[in-house]
C-alpha cells in the first residue's frame, strides 16, 4: 500500500485509541471482563496501528486480506468495549469519571465505525 489519503484515517484511528487508553487510565471499572477487553483493544490496536502506518510511510506492502481482516476485527472489538463501558457507567452517578467514562465508549464505538468504514474502503479497491 503506497501513502494515500487512507493513511489518514488510520492516522486518526491511532488518535483516538490512544484517547481511549488515556480515558482507560483514568476511568477503570473493577469488572474485569469490561477492563480486561478494553485495555487489550486499546493497546493491541495501538501497537497494530503504528505497525500498519509505518510500513504505509515505510512503502512495505500488506497484504490486502490482512489488512481488512484487521480492519473487521478492530471494528468489531471497539464496539464491543464501547459498549460494555456504556452498560458499566449508566449505572455510575453523575460524577465527572462517569463522563469520562462515558467518553471513552463512544470514542471506542466511533473508532469501530472507523475501522468498519476503512475495511469496506480497502474491499472495494480490492
Amino acid at each position: 500500500m503506497e501513502f494515500r489519503k487512507l493513511t489518514l484515517l488510520k492516522c486518526l484511528e491511532l488518535a483516538i485509541a490512544v484517547a481511549c487508553m488515556g480515558l482507560h487510565y483514568r476511568t477503570r471499572t473493577n469488572d474485569f471482563d469490561t477492563d480486561t477487553l478494553s485495555c487489550t483493544s486499546y493497546g493491541g490496536y495501538i501497537i497494530i496501528l503504528v505497525g500498519t502506518i509505518g510500513g504505509i510511510i515505510a512503502g512495505t506492502p500488506m497484504n490486502r486480506r490482512i489488512y481488512i481482516f484487521y480492519c473487521l476485527v478492530g471494528c468489531a472489538i471497539f464496539v464491543a468495549a464501547g459498549a460494555l463501558n456504556i452498560e458499566i457507567m449508566k449505572h455510575w452517578g453523575k460524577s465527572e469519571l462517569r463522563d469520562y467514562g462515558l467518553s471513552k465508549a463512544i470514542l471506542s464505538i466511533i473508532n469501530g465505525a472507523l475501522f468498519l468504514i476503512d475495511a469496506l474502503v480497502e474491499w472495494r479497491e480490492y
